[in-house]
């Protein structure tokens, strides 16, 4: 009886299939499309490439290879998932959905000037919309609001109109922007505010503003926020080193310990890619006294950053605590 429950809906898999490519079935993505959906990424991994090397010209490649970055963004294999999307890019130029990937790969791992760049090579093969804004903005203001990138992220916005309450994430892009100007920055941080206390506020307004309060120096109420957003997303490298360092400012929040377990997770998360996490990891176990440790991830952090577009926001600081832990003062 399995057996012709399994014939029958094999069947109706390669209907639909040569209804939606009108080709040939690739046996192996239908199988691999089975493991994702089934969470076996590694399987999935594999049926995706045995596809891909067996039938390199199929009309559904594109979709193959998107579902294969995503397997191995799961599996934390960041720098094969963007290599995939990179080929991807190769395979269809002026397919948005690529790019976007790319983009948001990019700043899971604290990419911000890649980011921004993969998001302008889209905007020349694309229209603009909403979704690549938000997109662009976050990457400028994650990567610390260069002044000609601000400007150039402003005149993005200006160009394009949008009901705030249809686009939350745009919004929280903006105000995040808003940020950065000092005639307006109290009233972006009071709107800030509304949307990140709302009831299924946006994700990312809840981390934003918790990164305000943690720089007001209210940790209590910034690390409140956290929470809210780890519940959401327990890997999440941001959410994970932003914790990391409210607990290794001075007074009774002072937990260094903790902190490094919460900054080895952020590293973790990122594949052991994401400079700023390194560094904030290298700063607690400074804080908990293991210099060595300390020196071995600030090493690692600047090496990253040296691979990457554009100057890390803070590595003037990671080079100064490069320095005092090589001369062995005090950091």
């Amino acid at each position: 009886m399995k057996y012709l429950q399994d014939l029958k809906a094999n069947a109706r898999l390669y209907k639909d299939w040569i209804l939606s490519w009108r080709s040939v079935p690739v046996r192996p993505w239908i199988k691999a499309a089975q493991a994702y959906r089934a969470g076996n990424f590694e399987g999935a991994v594999e049926l995706y490439r045995k596809g891909l090397k067996s039938y390199p010209f199929s009309p559904a490649r594109l979709n193959a290879m998107l579902d294969l970055s995503h397997c191995l963004f799961r599996l934390r294999r960041f720098d094969e998932a963007e290599k995939t999307l990179r080929q991807a890019s190769v395979v269809a130029p002026n397919e948005r959905e690529v790019y976007v990937r790319l983009a948001r790969l990019q700043l899971w791992l604290g990419h911000s000037s890649e980011a921004a760049w993969t998001i302008r090579t889209c905007l020349q093969k694309v229209p603009i919309d909403p979704e690549l804004v938000t997109l662009f903005i976050t990457a400028v203001v994650d990567g610390g609001g260069s002044a000609h990138l601000v400007r150039e992220a402003r005149e993005l916005r200006q160009s394009l109109h949008y009901e705030p309450e249809a686009f939350p994430r745009l919004e929280v892009a903006r105000l995040r922007l808003e940020l950065f100007s000092p005639d307006i920055e109290e009233e972006a941080r009071e709107a800030l505010s509304k949307l990140a206390t709302a009831d299924r506020g946006p994700f990312d307004a809840v981390i934003a503003f918790a990164q305000v309060l943690l720089q007001e120096g209210k940790l209590a109420y910034g690390r409140h926020h956290l929470h809210r957003a780890l519940a959401v997303s327990p890997e999440h490298p941001k959410v994970l080193r932003l914790l990391a360092k409210s607990y290794l400012e001075n007074g009774i929040f002072f937990e260094p310990e903790y902190a490094v377990q919460l900054a080895t997770l952020a590293c973790q998360a990122t594949g052991w890619k994401g400079v700023i996490e390194m560094h904030t990891l290298a700063q607690a176990y400074v804080a908990n006294g293991d210099k060595i440790s300390g020196l071995l991830i600030a090493s690692r952090a600047k090496d990253m950053g040296r691979r990457l577009l554009g100057a890390y926001p803070e590595a003037q600081k990671l080079e100064q605590l490069i320095e005092q832990l090589s001369t062995g003062t005090q950091a």
